[in-house]
């Protein structure tokens, strides 16, 4: 959001049109580098169908942005006059690619993505993937989402564009005073509408507003209800509400970090459910261990009642662990519940928060046990488990009740979805 001095910058003209001088390693990072239009209270927005106008002055300020294309610039670019179109579509991609694939700043800069060739194609495949879901959610092409949507007032991706300009207007004034409130935060804001929640609400035509703010070592999150199209900054009702602080913990030479997440869920009768998670986890010799304790939810009549202090009783305890071999990331999950008799193992790893003389290799030792490695069975009786093996452009996952699923990125940044039963033979997936 914030434009920095050193960064190219260009007032547009009559018709939003505009043209940015870049040289040297600027021209390079357009590659790179998302474009960011503010649009402030005063300017002529051409792209309204407001009140029945074909155009009206801003009167709140409000963002829309292109997302990077990783495609290099040369000079006949600029020479034929190099056209990229800014709109609430090309916006909603990057917003939607920003909320699904947290990434680290330094991860997004210029000279970073040059050198991480992996990075970039990683990214490429997530705005594509992100695009098709939009498209297929609008019931827009490719095509039409980055067209000059403007020039052609009666199509579907004008008015398309109107419905999602009302969720970015909303997003970013609501996202402007949460930076007043916490202006160290990374703050994400997405207003949008979604028939899957209006089903589970019982909802018409519902807008909905999903806040994420990362404060360092604690997450705040709150998903609500808006009032309505014309009530976009009132609450209706909160969705989901989550609180996560994390904090080093026990043994510092295994990167022992413990956090404890509090959960509060709206259901569809109007109650609010409320648990916690509490996680513990250490990193040795590449190898990531994790335990996570899940205690029951407490149903209350409204949200300000859901208060649940209990960390003593999990209904689940979950094992997670991730380890890299030759350059294939592996991934186990590994839950267990009250039924399977290794559930009441580490009978001292509950409520761990004053325990920090706790003594990590007993978990690591007892995770070792498992059988998590992707070739391995699996030692213990489970409710469920998971691995996953991801080899370049290749996932695989498999689970414990005998389904294995294939996800294979093919050449036009598509994905190739396969399932079976024994890890050789692929077909169909039969949802």
């Amino acid at each position: 959001g914030k434009v920095e001095p050193n960064e190219p910058q260009k007032q547009t003209v009559a018709g939003g049109d505009y043209i940015l001088s870049i040289t040297g390693e600027d021209a390079e990072c357009i590659a790179y580098s998302a474009l960011i239009v503010d649009v402030p209270v005063g300017a002529i927005d051409e792209g309204s169908e407001e009140e029945g106008v074909a155009e009206h002055e801003v009167t709140e300020a409000y963002q829309i942005i292109l997302q990077p294309t990783f495609e290099p610039v040369t000079a006949a670019d600029f020479e034929n006059g190099l056209v990229r179109n800014i709109s609430p579509l090309t916006t909603v991609v990057w917003e939607a690619i920003e909320r699904s694939y947290p990434r680290k700043p330094a991860q997004k800069h210029c000279n970073y993505l040059k050198n991480h060739n992996e990075e970039v194609t990683s990214l490429k495949n997530e705005i594509e993937d992100t695009v098709r879901g939009l498209v297929q959610f609008y019931n827009l092409s490719a095509d039409q989402m980055y067209a000059d949507f403007i020039a052609d007032k009666d199509s579907e991706s004008f008015h398309a564009a109107q419905d999602i300009m009302k969720g970015l207007k909303a997003a970013y004034k609501h996202k402007s005073k949460l930076r007043k409130e916490y202006s160290a935060a990374e703050i994400r804001v997405f207003v949008y509408r979604s028939e899957e929640k209006d089903l589970y609400y019982n909802v018409d035509n519902g807008w909905y507003r999903d806040e994420v703010i990362f404060l360092g070592t604690e997450d705040l999150i709150e998903f609500v209800k808006l009032k309505d199209s014309n009530n976009l900054n009132v609450v209706d009702f909160v969705t989901t509400k989550l609180h996560e602080i994390g904090q080093e913990w026990n043994d510092q030479s295994k990167q022992g970090w413990l956090s404890i997440r509090q959960d509060t869920y709206r259901d569809p009768d109007g109650t609010y459910r409320c648990g916690n998670i509490e996680r513990a986890s250490f990193d040795v010799n590449g190898i990531h261990y994790e335990l996570a304790n899940m205690v029951p939810t407490i149903s209350y009549d409204s949200i300000d009642e859901c208060v649940n202090e209990n960390y003593e009783n999990p209904y689940e305890r979950g094992f997670y662990v991730r380890y890299a071999e030759s350059n294939i990331q592996f991934g186990a999950e590994i839950f267990l519940r009250e039924a399977q008799s290794s559930f009441n193992d580490l009978p001292e790893w509950i409520n761990v928060k004053d325990k920090s003389d706790l003594v990590a290799d007993d978990l690591i030792s007892f995770i070792e046990t498992l059988g998590y490695r992707f070739d391995e069975t699996v030692t213990v009786d489970t409710s469920l488990w998971r691995k996953s093996k991801v080899e370049g452009d290749i996932a695989i996952h498999k689970d414990s009740n005998g389904q294995w699923r294939k996800e294979t990125k093919q050449s036009d940044g598509t994905t190739l979805i396969e399932c079976g039963t024994d890890g050789e033979t692929w077909g169909d997936c039969n949802n």
